[in-house]
């Protein structure tokens, strides 16, 4: 194959643990003399799935991809794989099957692969691979692709992964949203980790994987969706630990001049000792009124019966029914056996709806069942409606039920359907230690009850307390430290002003016993990569789900509302306050304006306490506190309760940027700011790519739209040909 490129060109690329290493690539096709004119990249294919099995042994990783490509012109099509190799790469193994055939391929060296890199963006016009300029390269041999016609390509390579500490990072390259024509049917990827020392704090800052904890040595995730357009890469970190609870922190710092990001996960040991089982108290308060009638109550015998099968031996339990009348199960807790198992599954099984609803008499006479708080207690309140019996005012019922809270329970609420008081539920659950949920029209009550329940079936440790030693934070969110329990982890985020190592101490209760655990953490005082950027936008997410929360339960302030403006401009997190943002004539660094603007909408929506949109609102505020992701994509929650993408707003590593008037914004720009124009493909652009590397990127995402850019604390214009 000439060095010109005759052929179409196929592009794989993978990333693998690198500290200055930010690549988002996936299938690309390279035409070259098979069309009139210069073509942008992927135009005449589509991928139609992508699946990834990903195996780690220790710290070798072995993974294999399977992707089907489509062609989609009328001639055939000759195509060469390409793999973009990072110089710090260390594989082992790689081997590619098209069809039934093995293709051999060679490794290029980085000057020779930036060269051919270079030469298809000058021939192509289109800059997607320029951020892989600084890269090495394997090249294969050629294959066809048929007209109209699809090819699955098989890949398999092994690579070692390099450790950081006790932390080690996988990552695999997910970003198709330039390279497919199509939406792709089917993306998934199945993680397995097996090593010989115990591990904790797995974590994906990029994907809920919902990892499965099948022993302290290995672990098993998932992550699936179809009919998308992967947008980020997929990451991946866990940490080794011996102790009974393992923390590992990321900080990022981009100005040492400016409080840095940290992001905290803790997690307990994963198997459980029997013999260290911490006891606990839990009530199932049942709403049981006429509006539950049906399939809801059916639903609610469902969840009911999955948390009385899985009560542990030694815990106290009892399940409370509630319509205008109180009828608990027992009139007090009784120890779970065998004997109350059988009583309880008998009760739950006849329960049938009719009545009204007496939220303050439920839940206060299931408080005081509590008679000390020497064990964690827990109690499980479900309701698909307004009150309507007994006192019916808000205030009194949460001021009556924070009373009756005399032993520290958490109160975890979930909201049935569209008729409940979202913001009573709200505040009896953030007052109470505990949190709402909810289950809208059509989801189910008994699985997403069960799920609850089994996350917190096994506590670790309670009433949870951090210490930072030295280190100065603030803005610590969650507020208040949930408890931990197996098969979970904290996950707490916040800014920090001091650095350097600092002794870290969390301590809580254990069943009976205090215990504190210590960790030296490193709180950098400048970091000069993007690779932990995940953590300012995480904490941006966080901290407006709180601040949406405040406005809710306790009324609107302005500097709330210009905390939510400044947050939403800058890291890109759409509200249904703040989607104004796409608007093409909204001028994103006028912060004054846009104020005013959601002061508007918050007074429209922000009190809206039932209906679609009440729960909507919840549902919302609740996920951006809740998600241990920080979003990819910019989207928001509607009052119709549908998740709304804006193709308008992209986020790209750790910048936002708006598409306004034709041209892509950096919101960091401002106009008092000096721009330096640049010609797309022009001598001076390559020399900015290559000045820059680890931020191409950011000049490279929207080859036919101009993009204003800040690199560097200068302004640069990338003007896109005509």
């Amino acid at each position: 194959m000439n060095e010109r490129y005759c052929t179409v060109v196929l592009v794989i690329c993978f990333a693998i643990l690198c500290p200055a290493f930010s690549l988002f690539a996936d299938g690309v096709i390279v035409p070259y003399n098979v069309m009139p004119e210069p073509t942008l990249l992927g135009e005449f294919y589509s991928v139609k799935y992508h699946r990834v099995w990903v195996d780690i042994e220790e710290q070798m990783a072995t993974t294999t991809v399977e992707q089907a490509f489509v062609n989609e012109t009328g001639r055939p099509i000759e195509v060469q794989y390409i793999f973009p190799l990072p110089h710090s790469a260390q594989v082992n193994k790689f081997t590619l099957i098209v069809g039934d055939k093995e293709i051999e391929g060679r490794i290029l060296a980085k000057d020779e692969a930036r060269r051919i890199y270079e030469e298809i963006v000058r021939s192509q016009r289109d800059p997607a691979l320029l951020e892989y300029i600084e890269y090495g390269m394997i090249r294969t041999n050629v294959f066809p692709l048929p007209p109209h016609g699809e090819q699955k390509v098989k890949l398999v390579y092994s690579e070692l992964l390099t450790k950081d500490g006790n932390r080690i990072e996988y990552r695999y390259p997910l970003n198709t949203e330039k390279f497919s024509r199509e939406l792709l049917q089917q993306v998934s990827i199945d993680v397995e980790l097996e090593s010989s020392s115990p591990m904790k704090t797995v974590y994906s800052p990029s994907h809920n994987i919902s990892p499965q904890w099948n022993s302290d040595r290995r672990v098993t995730g998932r992550w699936s969706d179809e009919n998308i357009r992967p947008d980020n890469d997929f990451r991946l970190f866990w940490a080794l630990s011996e102790e009974e609870v393992g923390a590992t922190m990321f900080a990022y710092r981009p100005d040492k001049s400016e409080d840095g990001f940290f992001l905290l996960l803790a997690s307990p040991r994963a198997e459980i000792d029997k013999t260290k089982v911490i006891k606990k108290n839990v009530i199932l308060v049942l709403d049981i009124s006429g509006s539950m009638s049906g399939e809801k109550i059916e639903q609610a015998r469902g969840a009911a019966r999955f948390v009385a099968e899985n009560i542990n031996p030694g815990d106290r339990f009892n399940v409370v029914f509630y319509n205008d009348i109180v009828d608990p199960l027992w009139d007090e807790l009784q120890e779970y056996d065998s004997d109350t198992r059988v009583e309880a599954l008998s009760h739950i099984g006849g329960v049938e709806a009719g009545g009204s609803t007496d939220i303050h008499a439920a839940l206060t006479t299931a408080l005081g069942q509590i008679k000390d708080k020497s064990r964690p207690n827990f109690i499980i309140f479900l309701t698909d409606g307004l009150p309507t019996s007994g006192i019916t005012e808000l205030d009194k019922i949460v001021e009556g039920v924070r009373e009756a809270n005399k032993h520290n329970t958490r109160l975890f609420c979930f909201g049935v359907g569209y008729d409940v008081n979202a913001v009573l539920l709200d505040r009896l659950g953030a007052e109470n230690h505990g949190l709402a949920e909810y289950v809208p029209p059509g989801e189910d009550i008994e699985g997403k009850v069960s799920r609850f329940y089994a996350k917190i079936q096994n506590p670790a440790l309670t009433n949870i307390t951090i210490d930072y030693g030295d280190v100065r934070v603030r803005d610590v969110y969650p507020r208040t430290t949930p408890d931990l329990f197996k098969g979970g982890q904290l996950v707490i985020v916040g800014r920090y002003r001091d650095f350097g190592k600092e002794d870290i101490v969390i301590s809580g209760v254990a069943g009976d016993k205090k215990q504190s655990f210590e960790y030296s953490l490193d709180f950098a005082e400048k970091t000069d990569i993007e690779e932990f950027s995940f953590v300012a936008r995480l904490w941006a997410q966080k901290k407006i789900g709180w601040l949406i929360e405040q406005i809710r339960l306790h009324g609107e302030e302005k500097e709330l509302v210009e905390e939510i403006v400044r947050l939403s401009t800058r890291y890109g997190i759409m509200t249904q306050y703040t989607s104004f943002l796409a608007d093409e004539e909204v001028e994103v660094a006028n912060i004054d304006a846009n104020v005013i603007i959601a002061h508007e909408a918050i007074a429209d929506r922000a009190f809206e306490v039932t209906g679609a949109a009440g729960v909507s609102q919840s549902i919302a505020s609740g996920k951006l506190q809740q998600d241990a992701q920080a979003p990819a994509k910019a989207a928001y929650i509607a009052e119709s309760g549908e998740e709304m993408s804006v193709d308008v707003i992209k986020i790209i590593g750790s910048k936002t940027f708006y598409l306004k008037k034709e041209v892509w914004i950096d919101a960091e720009y401002n106009e008092d700011m000096e721009l330096t124009e640049v010609e797309q493909f022009a001598d001076d652009y390559f020399t900015l790519a290559n000045s820059e590397p680890t931020q191409a990127q950011y000049i490279t995402f929207a080859p036919q739209k101009d993009i204003i850019v800040v690199i560097g604390g200068q302004a640069y214009k990338i003007i896109a040909p005509k």
